[in-house]
């Protein structure tokens, strides 16, 4: 007679490994790329190992070589930890540790994998660093998958996917759908899993990446043969080995063999069922995995006793019993022993039979009470993780809420801006002589300075400095004006005076927007808002606002920022400091003159060099130049006016950052300005 078992078969522990190394496909492309990135550094002629994009690329180097060269992986990683630690770099020391997390992990030491793990996740700074995190929480859910924590497992899945939402990094999206969907379906749980699933289907969409569609099919297709879809399954598997037999990531073939294996089992092919289940154990034997390795064997013990062939499924199922208790793994202890009650039932052996139907009946009941604290203890994860999500959400409809407020108030100044200049046309129009035109604009600059106060009387300072900057284009524009509507050869001046009075108008406009961003920071307090910021990128930026100045003088601007510099502050203050100071620059230097950036790291602190050629300062300007008591003006090389009112709003911004700033200066040579801020929180 036939006996046919229920199969628990645990295709999906593999899933979570194959998922985390989604890349391997590409890897060794990848490691080839990052030891060229890294001969470039150190051939360069002024090399040294404390470079940062040295030890960024070692990390690379490290994370891309998990599944080709295990060996170097340790090399690089340690070599790439050691320097870290040396340059107290805690975003290179934190992923050093996660890729020796991940090396143990793949390899089978859970229990060192674990030891990393803790040490990444107890860092205070981990936080600054979202893409660690998710990667080490990822890590940490796997290596305690292994461990049969599952509850343990979810928790820091959740975590991870958590972050992935925040950042709307949509691999780890795709991964940590996949991962939880995975560990449902392995507690037999298909809907929740088949949702978790269909979100990382969604993201599919957006990734456009075969391989991963190739992933998800895969586990899909497992859990159409477990609801018994086999020909829905059947397709999935299809288009698995299509893919993943021309590739040398032989652990993901192997499973794609062992699942057509349970496949064919479930279809009553028996012989097909045992040559897949075969070619999957030929490959395993590359894998250090006892879990899965039994898994298998149980699949073979499973079909010879559909078979009828009562001796080589015992032999196989005993050898499978055998690594399950070597694995700890009481689920697939009571599964085997289930088979090996049927064996003894078919031979009538009604004692041994009875023996092991006893075994089985305690073991369900084991796992049946392990089974409800498991689903009380992920209940209280899933609550917490949709706490923390609505407490997000809520956090950022209170964000968006503040931005609104801020827009409101800039569109109050812009239109009062607009008022101000009708007032000045509207004005100026009935006016003869200049003295009296002067006059008037006083008056009409007063009543500018009062309508501003009434926006907002908190910004009276800053509102009468930048009054100072406003003051002249103004009185440029009301003259030509005047001109053109009172003097019969007032259009030939107009004409004439027209690109100078545009180039007033822009900076009116600049001054404009430096008095909006510090009305937005007033807003928000006293404090500043400090965050990890990128020097080049931000940098690029700015000089992209000013590439039509930097053309109309030919200036050349050699940006010799690096590109992984960064420094703690205020994001907004840090534009409008660089602004200030580049836009300062660009009016003093000449045409065909030079500007150069450039950074160096002293200490703890990022020094940001902003250089020119310009017409310089003598050592009396550059006294006069951060003092709020001295009027201050100086006019660039195209005769822009320059009061050295927006460098003391500069300097306030900066020491609010922690930070210092020096200027060297000498006549008809240039000037330097060197800022320093912080590159670390401590």
């Amino acid at each position: 007679m036939r006996s046919k078992s229920n199969y628990k078969y645990n295709f999906l522990l593999i899933a979570l490994i194959c998922l985390s190394y989604s890349t391997s496909f590409s890897q060794i492309d990848s490691v080839q790329f990052y030891k060229s990135k890294i001969s470039e550094l150190t051939e360069s002629p002024d090399f040294t190992e404390d470079n940062t994009a040295y030890i960024d690329n070692l990390n690379h180097l490290s994370y891309y070589s998990r599944l080709i060269e295990q060996d170097s992986m340790l090399v690089y990683s340690e070599k790439a930890l050691e320097l870290s630690l040396k340059n107290n770099y805690k975003q290179g020391e934190l992923e050093a540790l996660t890729n020796l997390a991940t090396l143990f992990l793949y390899t089978g030491d859970t229990n060192k994998s674990l030891k990393y793990t803790l040490q990444v996740i107890e860092s205070p700074l981990l936080s600054t660093y979202p893409k660690t995190e998710m990667k080490v929480y990822n890590v940490q859910g796997q290596a305690i998958f292994f461990k049969q924590d599952y509850p343990a497992t979810y928790a820091n899945f959740l975590h991870a996917l958590s972050i992935a939402e925040k950042q709307n990094d949509l691999f780890f999206l795709f991964r940590m759908n996949m991962n939880l969907g995975t560990i449902f379906s392995k507690l037999e749980n298909y809907n929740e899993a088949l949702a978790y699933y269909d979100k990382a289907l969604e993201v599919t969409h957006n990734l456009k990446d075969p391989t991963k569609d190739v992933m998800l099919l895969s586990n899909l297709a497992y859990l159409n043969i477990k609801t018994n879809n086999l020909d829905e399954a059947k397709i999935h598997l299809d288009k698995c080995l299509e893919l993943f037999e021309s590739q040398t990531n032989k652990t993901w073939l192997a499973w794609t063999q062992y699942t057509l294996g349970y496949y064919n089992q479930a279809k009553n092919n028996f012989d097909t069922a045992l040559d897949y289940y075969k070619k999957a154990l030929v490959l395993h034997k590359n894998f250090n995995d006892v879990k899965s390795k039994a898994d298998i064997i149980y699949g073979i013990a499973g079909t010879y006793l559909s078979k009828d062939n009562l001796p080589l499924a015992e032999e196989n199922i005993l050898e499978s019993i055998a690594l399950y208790k070597a694995s700890n793994h009481d689920s697939g202890l009571e599964q085997a022993y289930r088979i090996l009650y049927q064996i003894k039932k078919q031979r009538n052996d009604v004692a041994e039979s009875l023996k092991y139907l006893e075994m089985t009946e305690k073991l369900s009941y084991d796992n049946f009470k392990k089974k409800n604290t498991r689903n009380l203890t992920m209940l209280n994860a899933r609550l917490n993780y949709e706490k923390e999500t609505e407490e997000l959400k809520a956090q950022s409809e209170l964000a968006l809420s503040q931005q609104r407020k801020y827009i409101k108030w800039a569109l109050a100044a812009l239109l009062t801006l607009i008022i101000i200049v009708f007032i000045i046309l509207n004005a100026n129009r009935r006016e003869k002589i200049l003295n009296k035109k002067l006059a008037n604009q006083a008056k009409v600059l007063n009543e500018n300075q009062k309508a501003l106060k009434q926006i907002n009387h908190n910004q009276d300072r800053l509102f009468s400095i930048v009054g100072h900057d406003l003051r002249s284009p103004i009185i440029s524009l009301n003259e030509i004006l005047g001109l053109y509507l009172e003097d019969p050869e007032g259009k030939e001046y107009f004409e004439k005076f027209a690109p100078q009075l545009k180039e007033d108008i822009e900076q009116v406009q600049f001054t404009m927007d430096n008095l909006l961003h510090w009305g937005k920071t007033q807003m928000q307090g006293s404090t500043v808002n400090i965050k990890s910021i990128l020097v080049k990128e931000e940098l690029d930026i700015i000089l992209q606002l000013y590439r039509n100045e930097i053309k109309k003088k030919s200036i050349v601007v050699n940006n010799q920022v690096a590109a992984n510099h960064s420094v703690f502050a205020d994001l907004q203050q840090f534009n409008i400091i660089f602004r200030n100071l580049i836009n300062n620059a660009i009016k003093f230097t000449p045409n065909n003159g030079m500007i150069t950036i450039s950074t160096k790291i002293k200490n703890k602190n990022l020094v940001i060099e902003v250089s020119d050629t310009g017409v310089g300062m003598t050592e009396t300007d550059v006294q006069k130049l951060f003092n709020s008591s001295e009027n201050f003006s100086s006019y660039g090389t195209n005769s822009e006016k320059g009061t050295g009112l927006g460098l003391r709003l500069v300097k306030a911004m900066i020491i609010k950052n922690n930070g210092e700033i020096m200027v060297k200066s000498e006549p008809n040579k240039g000037s330097q300005f060197i800022v320093e801020l912080p590159i670390d929180i401590n």
